[in-house]
């Protein structure tokens, strides 16, 4: 893979920080996309190089990888370059995206010859500028192993859960369960304050130290829920209500009732709905809050 070529689609919140690693650690040339020109110009002074549109990013590459805002952003990328694919490339999806929609996109390029990887990613924009992503992959065994190093460039943990779908399938259901016990974390603290018996500091200790202890709780309760900071450059509640959404999709079409993720996608509503769609969405607890 020494004169492998890589693209990169989008530079966003996570995707920027992710490509800067993969042109800093792979040792490969970089391609980058974006709409946002000052994104691209910070990858061209990393090293990288630039491409005037997708379709010649993807004309250009051997595996190109694409962080997007979600499954209609994929979708419309894909389409948009499929006339630009060659056989014998990669498409490796970093988003967040449908099951079924991955599973259909792999068939399409399957037919033109690629290969197709879902691999969303999981943790904080600074685990992404760190290198200490985590990433759940969807692909058969040779597509795995030849973008499991690159994947390693910007993530610590790269677990490959089965077949295509199965990654996206992973990082719905960790997020569902992540915002489910937001949800939970958010009643406790507002029922402790309103009690006025315990303290946020002593709750949450006491919960770390219990049955209760969670990556969640360290993360979420503890840096934003305790000090009531649910800052805009976090990962927003209209974000994580597109993937409760998929979530419950995808529960729709096997037949399985998530009577918490439904309200839990409910609240999501309501916060986006009130003018917190771009807020963390740790912001739920203004709701219960208002109650």
């Amino acid at each position: 893979m020494t004169d492998t070529v890589l693209g990169f689609i989008g530079l966003g919140v996570m995707g920027a920080p992710m490509c800067h690693n993969l042109l800093r650690h792979s040792g490969k040339p970089v391609t980058a996309y974006d709409i946002d020109t000052a994104a691209v110009a910070e990858v061209e002074r990393a090293g990288g190089t630039h491409a005037s549109s997708a379709a010649e990013l993807v004309a250009a590459s051997d595996i190109v990888f694409c962080s997007l805002p979600g499954g209609d952003e994929v979708e419309a990328v894909v389409t948009d370059v499929l006339g630009h694919c060659r056989e014998g490339q990669t498409v490796v999806d970093l988003s967040t995206s449908p099951v079924r929609l991955v599973q259909r996109l792999a068939e399409v390029l399957a037919g033109r010859g690629v290969a197709f990887a879902d691999a969303p990613v999981a943790r904080t924009r600074h685990a992404a500028v760190e290198g200490t992503l985590a990433i759940t992959v969807g692909a058969d065994a040779e597509v795995f192993a030849r973008v499991e190093p690159l994947l390693r460039c910007f993530a610590t943990d790269v677990t490959h859960c089965g077949p295509v779908g199965a990654g996206a399938l992973v990082k719905l259901l960790n997020n569902m369960v992540v915002f489910e016990t937001v949800v939970a974390l958010a009643e406790a603290v507002t029922l402790a304050r309103r009690s006025g018996l315990v303290g946020d500091e002593q709750l949450f200790d006491a919960l770390g130290k219990g049955s209760a202890a969670s990556f969640t709780l360290e993360n979420h309760g503890k840096k934003a829920l305790l000090p009531d900071l649910h800052p805009e450059s976090a990962f927003p509640a209209r974000y994580m209500r597109k993937d409760v959404g998929y979530a419950l999709d995808l529960a729709a079409d096997v037949g399985v009732r998530a009577p918490a993720g439904e309200l839990a996608h409910q609240l999501l509503d309501e916060l986006c709905e009130q003018g917190h769609a771009d807020a963390y969405h740790t912001a739920v607890v203004r709701l219960i809050d208002a109650e």
